[in-house]
This record gives C-alpha cells, structure tokens and sequence, in this order.
C-alpha cells in the first residue's frame, strides 16, 4: 500500500521501497539505485541516490507535488543518459 502524507505526497517510507535497488538500463550500462536520503520540506521531496555500480556519482531528485512514481523514474533515466553522454 502506498501512503500518502496529509499534502498529497507520497511518504518518505513509501518513496524508498519505490527507488531503492530499483534498476535503470541505459543503453548497454546497469545501474542499481540505492536511497541514501528522502527529505520532505513542506511539499517538496528531495531524493539523494547513489549508484551501487559506481558510488563516486550520486544524483540529487527534486520532486514537487503531485510527481508520480512514473515521472521521477524518467527523471532519474534522463539524469543517467546525460552522465553517460557526458562521459563519451
């Protein structure tokens, strides 16, 4: 069950069963998230992941309300392409 705060957002809880170890493939590199941190302030969630591939890149996730699930996981896909974009 996911759990939703008096503000419509999703709880720190339910946000880190959601993200942490979930695998994101972006072309032929695997990445294994790892939830070092949920902050709630006020309505906005902050989302500090680490990779367990490579724990030297962390990605900061700002999410305002009424971000679903689907919306952040692009979010993070996105972050991850530009990182190895970057790195050619």
């Amino acid at each position: 069950m996911t759990m939703i705060s008096p503000g419509g957002t999703l709880a720190r809880e339910s946000w880190f069963d959601l993200l942490d170890q979930r695998r994101f493939t972006v072309g032929s590199t695997h990445w294994t998230a790892q939830v070092a941190g949920v902050h709630v302030a006020g309505f906005d969630t902050w989302i500090q992941l680490e990779f367990a591939e490579d724990q030297r890149r962390s990605l900061l996730l700002h999410l305002t309300p009424g971000t679903g699930v689907g919306a952040a996981v692009e979010a993070i896909r996105t972050s991850l392409q530009r990182c190895l974009a970057s790195l050619d």
